[in-house]
């Protein structure tokens, strides 16, 4: 076991970087036994599949657990074009000196290192009623095109039923286990969307909600309108023309139209019609519309 000189050093170059998160590495047990207020559940055993739910490459990291734990993640870590900026290997001795620090907290709940697009914190934020998500009423969504599952378990976190459908097996394993990760439930649900006329046909019910982020079929716009009941929303951000002068994608049918989806859903209440560029210049239409 180091020594307690050792371990004040260690402690002191890991709160050096007190601004940058935290990547809990332990069993769940003694996660939830203690563990560093704020800090983040990876077991080291998960997170080579868990690599999409860590910040972006560019934002470092700090690791605590096992000396045998930090040194496979790190591994990994660098090897997949992470930073780790500081290790913190756990003992009786750092648990003490956190004790007295007062810097151990108990529990399951892990902060989430991930966010969703800006579209959906921004909808819960600017446009959704105060008392829209108040129970004892549940409120549903359907999330089209869900991907690795960040916006549907982010709406799950704030309180709605969620379905989020998507044709790659490997995104939905994806969802199913940010989900579990994040002690939510999600209803995964494989559909090809472009494999018929009207795809959302076997979905029995209409949604408060309807999502879709960067995916676009036409042909699935009309369906998208019936599926959503009165006073429910309609939010969509995806690639606009001019799109394929910076890169993909470059098809047309993928690419809105100026005022495309304005004059679609012309008579809803249309709340927002943006055009948003991401960080490489590609131009989004952000789009957010209530049925009356």
């Amino acid at each position: 076991m180091a020594s307690a000189s050792t371990v004040d050093c260690q402690l002191t170059a890991f709160n050096q970087h007190s601004d940058l998160p935290i990547v809990d590495l332990r069993s769940e047990a003694d996660f939830v036994k203690a563990h560093i207020k704020n800090s983040s559940h990876f077991p080291a055993a998960e997170i080579a599949t868990r690599l999409h739910e860590l910040p972006k490459r560019n934002h470092p990291i700090r690791l605590c657990g096992s000396a045998e734990q930090l040194r496979l993640a790190e591994n990994l870590l660098e090897k997949k074009g992470f930073q780790v900026a500081a290790k913190l290997e756990w003992n009786t001795i750092i648990t003490a000196r956190l004790q007295k620090l007062d810097l151990l907290v108990q529990g399951i709940q892990s902060k989430r290192l991930w966010s969703p697009a800006p579209i959906v914190e921004r909808f819960h934020r600017q446009f959704l009623e105060t008392d829209f998500l108040k129970p004892p009423l549940i409120k549903s969504a359907l999330d089209i095109g869900c991907g690795s599952g960040r916006d549907s378990v982010y709406l799950a976190q704030q309180g709605w039923q969620v379905n989020s459908i998507d044709y790659l097996p490997g995104a939905l394993d994806k969802l199913a286990d940010l989900a579990k990760n994040n002690h939510v439930n999600v209803n995964g649900m494989m559909i090809d969307l472009q494999d018929s006329s009207n795809p959302l046909d076997e979905i029995q019910q209409q949604f408060d909600l309807i999502l879709v982020v960067r995916y676009l079929h036409r042909p699935l716009l009309p369906q998208i309108k019936q599926k959503i009941k009165r006073g429910g929303y309609v939010v969509y951000q995806t690639f606009m023309q001019g799109c394929e002068a910076f890169g993909k994608p470059k098809n047309p049918k993928f690419l809105l139209k100026p005022g495309e989806l304005a004059q679609i859903f012309s008579d809803f209440e249309i709340l927002l019609d943006e055009v948003e560029y991401l960080e490489d210049g590609r131009p989004t239409n952000v789009f957010i519309a209530k049925n009356r």
